[in-house]
C-alpha cells in the first residue's frame, strides 16, 4: 500500500508548527512533502524546493491509496 505524507507538526522552540500540503509558506502553496535522508522537503507546484524542515518532527500524517487515513 502506497502512502502520500499530508502534513507534518514540528516542535519550533514551545511552538508547534503544522506543514500540510495546501498550506502557504514563504508565499508559496505546498504541493509536496517528501522525507529524504531522515530530512523533510517542501515542494511548490513547480516541483521547486521551498524549505527542508530541520525542527523535531512530533507527528506525520498519511494519506494512503484507497482511503483516507492517518497514522
Amino acid at each position: 500500500m502506497e502512502r502520500e505524507i499530508r502534513s507534518i507538526e514540528v516542535a519550533v522552540g514551545v511552538v508547534v508548527s503544522t506543514f500540510a500540503i495546501g498550506k502557504e509558506i514563504r508565499g508559496e502553496f505546498i504541493e509536496d512533502i517528501i522525507i529524504h535522508d531522515g530530512v523533510f522537503k517542501l515542494y511548490n507546484r513547480k516541483d521547486e524546493l521551498i524549505t527542508e524542515i530541520n525542527y523535531p518532527v512530533l507527528r506525520v500524517k498519511y494519506r494512503y491509496d484507497g482511503g483516507g487515513g492517518s497514522a
